[in-house]
């Protein structure tokens, strides 16, 4: 595989420890939703239920409230998932599948 930069930096993967539902939020994702609260403010009819922001205080409460302002914002998205592309079948050659014969005497 060429590299296509000179530069590149690897990334780790995210610790499974990076989300807790039961952790309480931070002051960046607080702000955040103090800019949502905002937004739902001009969004929904003054009929409709206002958000009381100063109640979310863990992340699960932070993401449900989150992910329902960002289906306002982008309805769009909120009505249909993504398709998820199939990959194409290959055809086995005999080559192929001498070597995944190969394999599997391997994994035993």
């Amino acid at each position: 595989m060429d590299k296509k930069y000179k530069l590149v930096q690897k990334v780790p993967k995210t610790p499974k420890s990076a989300y807790n539902h039961g952790r309480f939020i931070s002051s960046l994702i607080h702000h955040q939703l103090k800019h949502f609260n905002e937004l739902e403010k001009y969004l929904l009819k003054a009929r409709e239920k206002l958000t009381n922001v100063s109640k979310i205080k863990t992340e699960l409460q932070a993401s449900k409230y989150l992910k329902k302002m960002t289906a306002l914002l982008h309805p769009q998205g909120a009505e249909k998932p993504q398709r998820v592309f199939q990959r194409r079948r290959v055809r086995k050659t005999a080559r192929s599948k001498a070597k995944s014969k190969q394999v599997k005497r391997r994994r035993r």
